[in-house]
């Protein structure tokens, strides 16, 4: 029986996959990173808390030890004396990604090509692409799914250098809350670089897209009640995450999913980057040693949360603001960050589930929907 062309093959070069084969790249497997994009472009940024090392520590354009969540019942400030909140911009992370491939032992990426297909020959898999077939031994699909979750994160953001001061570069504006636009719940997201400079984002937990038209509008609004004179955008992004408890399709046809079809963004908030770096590290120790990767990153307790605590926001949007100005005022310090951003540790769950009110979210866990 002919050699497999390699080890793995990973379906998708973007953070997930990327991350992916970072890991491999000094193990003795071969590996192929199939990419349909020509170039990559800085067309992002990820935020997180860390929790944890990973191999882009090196990217991380700026950190923040303060952030701010604003609700009915006005401004909360928290602090963290070792906890950071950390962007990543997108273009520092790919040149490093593909540095750690090219200095690796066999691990390569086919930029500007398209998987179409995958089947199984005889033990190993076939990829079709638009530059021919090749056969691994694994597959990962990193690629995003086309299916549509039943709730989800969009958002709109433009990164701008404005004529005045307008920003406090020490703290993050992380969900200041305004009146619904798009049945859901919806809130503004200011990462500041500078007095003069930062990433400006509005951002929708809802179950539909509101549409570029009154993202726009929205954006346009809370851009011009900053009062920044001369403006130039430096960059624009927008996105839409899954949150839906469920929403991960774990490998059933021998296909390892990773990322966002992988579970990867954590449901109840669609924070992504340090869950991919969790999950890579999951996937390529499996790999290294022979074994079937386990892709879940939350405990069935952590599911459970998510599920009711998105049906209460689903339900009674209305409620939204309240109940996660209520989380960021009365959660101990860093807990609530640490469950954020995945924990599955039993004192931060236990903070989180008795700082919410109880009666909606026991009606929700008793009559899912």
């Amino acid at each position: 029986m002919p050699m497999p062309d390699v080890d793995v093959a990973i379906l998708g070069g973007g953070c997930a996959g990327l991350s992916l084969a970072v890991r491999l790249a000094k193990s003795d497997l071969s590996v192929r990173v199939i990419e349909p994009r020509s170039k990559y472009i800085d067309d992002r940024a990820w935020s997180f808390w860390r929790t944890q090392s990973d191999p882009f520590e090196d990217c991380v354009r700026e950190e923040w030890t303060s952030w701010t969540v604003q609700g009915p019942q006005g401004e909360t400030l928290r602090s963290s004396s070792s906890m950071r909140y950390q962007t990543v911009k997108s273009g520092a992370f790919y040149n490093r990604a593909l540095e750690l491939i090219e200095q690796g032992n066999d691990t390569s990426i086919s930029m500007g090509t398209h998987a179409h297909g995958v089947s199984r020959a005889g033990d190993c898999w076939q990829v079709d692409t638009d530059a021919g077939s090749l056969t691994a031994t694994n597959v990962v699909d990193t690629r995003p799914p086309s299916r549509v979750p039943s709730y989800g994160q969009f958002f709109l953001g433009r990164e701008i250098k404005t004529e005045r001061p307008v920003f406090n570069p020490d703290v993050v504006q992380l969900m200041h809350f305004r009146r619904a636009r798009s049945g859901g719940v919806d809130f503004v997201y200011i990462l500041p670089f500078a007095i003069d400079q930062a990433l400006v984002e509005v951002t929708s937990f809802a179950p539909h897209n509101p549409g570029q038209e009154v993202f726009t509008k929205w954006l346009d609004e809370e851009i011009n009640a900053l009062n920044p004179g001369q403006m130039e955008t430096l960059r624009t992004e927008a996105g839409a995450l899954p949150m839906q408890a469920g929403f991960a399709d774990h490998n059933l046809d021998g296909i390892i999913r990773m990322g966002l079809g992988g579970g990867a963004a954590r449901p109840s908030t669609g924070y992504a980057f340090a869950r991919n770096q969790l999950q890579s590290d999951q996937v390529a120790a499996a790999l290294v040693s022979g074994q079937v990767p386990d892709t879940r990153l939350d405990s069935v307790m952590t599911r459970f949360m998510d599920r009711v605590f998105l049906q209460v926001l689903a339900v009674k949007p209305e409620r939204g603001p309240a109940l996660f100005e209520t989380l960021f005022r009365n959660v101990s310090p860093d807990r609530l960050e640490r469950f954020l951003s995945g924990s599955t540790r039993a004192v931060d769950l236990l903070s989180v589930m008795t700082a919410l009110p109880p009666l909606p979210f026991l009606y929700a866990a008793a009559f899912p929907k």
